[in-house]
């Protein structure tokens, strides 16, 4: 996935061009559970390198949980045509690069999804957006063992054969 960087940054759900040093941030803290969910999209200072970022801070982390959890990383990198690309994919630590077809889109429509919820002041369920977004082959076009194969190869003249007296 190559794009501008005003549409990679729309994809993101940031609304501007950012310059060199800029960041774009979200956060959203529930108070009752002691977590806070940040966002943030930081353009390097030579504006050739987009960091996203997605994480989890627990002021009593549950069982096995650090702390700081880095939910999800991203590094976009301007290519020699202008357009952006992004580079690396990082969700809970494993990386995702090329791992399911659409990996990119996908990854920025999840990002996308956190922010949202953030911005309404509600906290991510990541796991559950994860799921939702990169589940099953609906969304993905990957294969699950779920329908099946090859799609029917069928020609236009099977269609519609006047000779034969088919048709509508």
């Amino acid at each position: 996935m190559r794009l501008p960087l005003h549409e990679l940054l729309e994809q993101l759900g940031v609304g501007y061009v950012l310059g060199g040093y800029q960041t774009h941030p979200w956060s959203h803290m529930n108070y009752e559970t002691g977590q806070t969910c940040s966002a943030e999209v930081r353009m390097g200072p030579d504006e050739d390198e987009l960091e996203i970022e997605l994480q989890m801070m627990y002021d009593t982390p549950p069982e096995g949980t650090p702390p700081l959890q880095q939910l999800m990383n991203m590094v976009a990198k301007r290519q020699a045509d202008g357009k952006w690309e992004i580079k690396i994919l990082r969700i809970k630590g494993e990386n995702k690069v090329d791992a399911f077809s659409g990996w990119a889109g996908k990854a920025c429509e999840l990002f996308r999804a956190c922010t949202r919820k953030l911005m309404a002041e509600d906290m991510p369920d990541f796991d559950e957006l994860l799921d939702d977004i990169f589940r099953d082959g609906r969304r993905t076009g990957g294969s699950t063992g779920q329908g099946g194969g090859k799609q029917p190869k069928i020609k236009p003249g099977q269609l519609l054969d006047v000779k034969k007296g088919m048709g509508f």
